[in-house]
């Protein structure tokens, strides 16, 4: 959750709002967010310095913005009239990094956001939580009155370290990101695996892309369900898990596009871009700004019985992936895949050089061999790379991002226009 006395009292006064969209019907949330987002657009013309000659025409009619565009213009001018605010400042694992103003009343409507993600995924106010991290969270108010109680744990530290240290905070919640799941879990010795499994009851996850083999592993491996959240530092939470492992779109705080390449929208269950707008923002809004990430919009109410729309992510971040020869590109699902059904490989990470050859680093289960692990990953991958060439290699760990996360799949691949 977000921190500071002001948000607090902003979560505090927004719970109530947030808990009570569950009963609200589709329709009614639909309704609700068009008549904010109508306001929110009429705010940003008449008081963000970017968007004064925008037209009052309907949110789907207005141009799309993505942070290279916000970079370009200077992010100064797309900051509202909000002395009140927080900062976040994205990662920068594109080559791009901004520092983006969040208004803590819209902080503080997220905040009650995320404790309805808890609640749907079944956790008590009082279940010990411990999350992984490569950096540490602040204590807020409430932890220290047993409500939400946390214990954080650098994922930086070495395996073992981390290890020991999560076996000894007990915890009901474990939340993670999924890489650093996945090797707590081969650190893990099977009877330390089944202390910790006799008093875990949700597995939480973030930041990366969790296929659908990832999630079955590590609901299998812990033995719980697992509840997988969607996000970035310019809009903060989209879309988060119900029991039925849908992803729901916070459509109360966020409004959610998927655009084709004629930057229109694609059909209900087809992939394209996302585009999000956080219409709660007053510090610093961003209309219609392209996340960087493939998705779908999913048609049809869930059966879990939320009225708020569904979404999934599709290949991972629009700018990772590699270009065959074919000119098609590859996300990084097909290789994640492709590993999740390989015996004996843990891990994998792919590397295409400026030629275009495809380097795939593997990392192996304990006790595995590289050469049949290798054969095994080839005769999933090589069929669908339209001849390119692609080597295997064997690596101790997958390369990590300043802020922790998997770094799967990079390209230094630029194909000619004419080729």
């Amino acid at each position: 959750m977000s921190s500071g006395g002001g948000v607090s009292l902003w979560e505090l006064g927004s719970l109530v709002a947030a808990l009570r969209v569950r009963r609200r019907s589709p329709q009614d949330v639909e309704r609700r967010a068009r008549a904010q987002i109508r306001a929110f657009l009429g705010y940003c013309r008449e008081h963000v310095p970017y968007y004064a000659d925008y037209p009052d025409v309907p949110l789907e009619d207005l141009p799309v913005l993505a942070k290279p565009v916000v970079v370009a213009a200077g992010v100064e001018r797309f900051h509202g009239p909000v002395a009140d605010y927080l900062v976040d400042r994205t990662s920068g694992t594109t080559g791009l990094a901004i520092e983006v103003r969040h208004d803590r009343r819209a902080y503080g409507y997220h905040g009650a956001t995320i404790v309805r993600r808890f609640l749907t995924a079944g956790y008590r106010p009082w279940w010990p939580i411990t999350q992984l991290k490569p950096f540490d969270r602040p204590t807020r108010w409430f932890q220290r009155l047993g409500v939400f109680p946390r214990t954080v744990i650098r994922s930086t530290l070495p395996d073992a370290d981390v290890a020991r240290a999560v076996l000894a905070s007990r915890p009901r919640v474990l939340m993670a990101y999924p890489l650093v799941l996945r090797t707590l879990l081969r650190t893990l010795t099977p009877d330390e695996l089944d202390r910790l499994r006799c008093r875990l009851r949700v597995v939480l996850t973030d930041s990366e892309l969790l296929t659908p083999e990832a999630r079955t592993q590590l609901a299998d491996a812990f033995g719980v369900p697992v509840f997988d959240e969607y996000s970035a530092y310019e809009v903060l939470t989209v879309s988060s898990d119900c029991a039925l492992g849908h992803a729901h779109v916070d459509l109360d705080r966020v409004w959610v596009e998927v655009l084709g390449p004629d930057g229109g929208p694609v059909p209900a269950g087809e992939e394209g871009d996302v585009v999000v707008t956080h219409y709660r923002e007053r510090a610093m809004p961003l209309v219609r700004y392209r996340v960087g990430d493939r998705g779908a919009l999913v048609p049809g109410r869930c059966g879990c019985g939320s009225p708020l729309p569904r979404m999934r992510l599709a290949t991972g971040r629009t700018d990772e992936h590699v270009v065959l020869i074919s000119g098609r590109r590859l996300g990084a699902a097909l290789f994640l895949r492709a590993g999740a059904y390989t015996p004996g490989l843990a891990e994998c990470m792919v590397r295409q050089d400026a030629t275009g050859l495809i380097t795939v680093h593997l990392v192996l289960e304990r006790g595995a061999e590289f050469e049949p692990v290798a054969r095994g990953y080839d005769a999933q991958v090589a069929g669908s790379l339209d001849g390119t060439r692609m080597r295997l290699v064997e690596a101790d760990r997958v390369e990590l991002t300043a802020a922790g996360k998997g770094r799967f799949l990079t390209s230094d691949y630029r194909p000619r226009a004419d080729a």
